[in-house]
């Protein structure tokens, strides 16, 4: 268990404290393995070579910045230089990488123009840091800070909209967890308390736009009470199932998927303790601690 700060989960058990990110919980519920090297021990990949390949997650967060400053008001391609200067010299994108982040900006904005998608939606605020702290886990008070991509009011209610670039469309209910975990967050934050009615995700899809679209959609769900409820039960659950694995030490069982190969950065450790290999050699040459 760790303080470390650069880590997305610190434990201070003298205290009876964890504080995590909402990523983190995310982590945990897809693969224990994944949340153990990344967010307990905090390992990231080593490039002695040079700087770190571009991944896909870096062409979503790439469009992030640049939609968010859309949404602001502000020079979208300002906001992703800016974005790809920080990362200097650690992530140096290549040409055919950025033409891809140009087109599903540029093509998404003129999307939202020629399809009215926002027409009656007043954005409140875009990458909204959100903290609430839920006691009692276990003799543990769970502090979660999060990151909301958009808060919208309509005539209809409020909208939270969580940006995601994605391969092909998915039901909204693939991501009603953590939908749910930004709506209690928000509701709870004392800078907020505000209630989104309904939430939904805005997906884009990550491609050169070769074919005919439609290249976004909008998936959405109501919020009664009772989801609101269930939420709130789901995530006391999950924090409690990860407070006793903190505890314990484990057990850290992986979840090998299709998708490991693109969204996890740990993905061969996994794949070395399911050959029955010894998955702390490969940590040892290929990894090394999160940089500050």
């Amino acid at each position: 268990m760790s303080t470390d700060p650069n880590l997305k989960i610190q434990v201070d058990p003298t205290a009876g404290t964890i504080d995590v990110r909402q990523s983190a919980i995310s982590s945990f519920m897809d693969c224990r393995r994944k949340f153990f090297y990344e967010y307990v021990l905090g390992i990231e990949p080593d490039y002695p070579e040079g700087p770190r390949p571009w991944t896909t997650a870096d062409t979503g967060t790439a469009f992030h910045e640049g939609i968010g400053a859309y949404y602001l008001g502000t020079d979208p391609w300002d906001a992703v230089g800016k974005w790809s200067l920080a990362q200097w010299p650690d992530l140096l994108p290549e040409k055919h990488q950025m033409e891809l982040v140009e087109i599903m900006l540029e093509g998404h904005i003129a999307d939202l123009a020629e399809t009215g998608a926002d027409v009656g939606e007043h954005t409140i605020a875009v990458e909204v840091p959100v903290v609430a702290t839920v006691h009692d886990v276990d003799h543990y008070d769970v502090t979660i800070h999060g990151r909301v991509d958009r808060l919208i009011e309509t005539e209809d209610g409020n909208v939270i909209d969580d940006w995601k670039s994605v391969a092909s469309f998915a039901p909204i209910d693939n991501y009603l967890h953590q939908l749910g975990r930004y709506a209690l967050l928000v509701r709870s934050d004392d800078n907020w308390h505000w209630r989104a009615d309904r939430v939904r995700t805005t997906q884009v899809k990550r491609v050169k736009r070769t074919k005919d679209g439609p290249f976004f959609q909008r998936p959405w769900t109501p919020l009664s009470e009772d989801a609101y409820s269930t939420a709130a039960v789901n995530l006391r659950a999950v924090l409690r199932d990860m407070v006793r694995v903190l505890d314990h030490d484990g057990p850290w069982y992986e979840h090998y998927t299709g998708e490991c190969a693109w969204k996890c950065r740990v993905q061969d450790v996994c794949q070395a303790q399911m050959r029955g290999d010894d998955p702390e050699t490969i940590v040892e040459l290929h990894y090394r601690k999160k940089q500050a």
